[in-house]
């Protein structure tokens, strides 16, 4: 008998003493908020990058580019406007990442040449009204890109609207 209520003592000590675990959900919040989660991504739907140096840092771009193909896109780099005018004609592209200062008029340009080519402007410190109307004007902006990570949920964006439309 005695060592049934040591026993039972223990068991209830244990059993109350311990804290529950609070389950509410915050696994399933992160979900989509992983570099893991946009690698499989795009695996599924690689795609085929130019990045305009112009919008980015300098020196930055490159480093984009390396990251972007290690996540498994094909990015490319180019210096200048002509540049991505001459890459645009010669080969297809599903996103050109640019500033927002020269997105309009590229994106008149590219739509001439292939109008399933979409760009997509990086916003660096604006003012909300030039963001707002960015938003309006674009499908998928990237603003105040803090890394690599920002950039794959934009071409995430720009690949499934795509897969959407097809």
């Amino acid at each position: 008998m005695r060592i049934l209520i040591v026993a039972l003592i223990s068991t209830l000590v244990i059993q109350f003493a311990t804290p529950y675990a609070q389950a509410c959900g915050d696994k399933t919040m992160r979900v989509k908020t992983g570099l893991r989660f946009y690698q499989t991504e795009a695996a599924r739907h690689p795609s085929k990058i130019l990045i305009h140096s112009a919008a980015l840092p300098s020196g930055k771009a490159y480093e984009l580019r390396e990251f972007l193909n290690k996540a498994g896109h094909k990015s490319t780099v180019t210096d200048d406007m002509s540049g991505i005018q001459n890459d645009v004609r010669s080969s297809h592209y599903d996103i050109v990442l640019t500033n927002l200062a020269e997105a309009a008029e590229l994106q008149k340009q590219i739509e001439s040449f292939t109008p399933k080519t979409l760009v997509v402007p990086v916003l660096f410190k604006q003012s909300k009204l030039d963001e707002k109307a960015a938003a309006k004007q674009y499908k998928v902006i990237v603003n105040n890109p803090r890394d690599g990570l920002d950039f794959l949920i934009a071409v995430s964006r720009v690949m499934n609207s795509q897969t959407k439309k097809s």
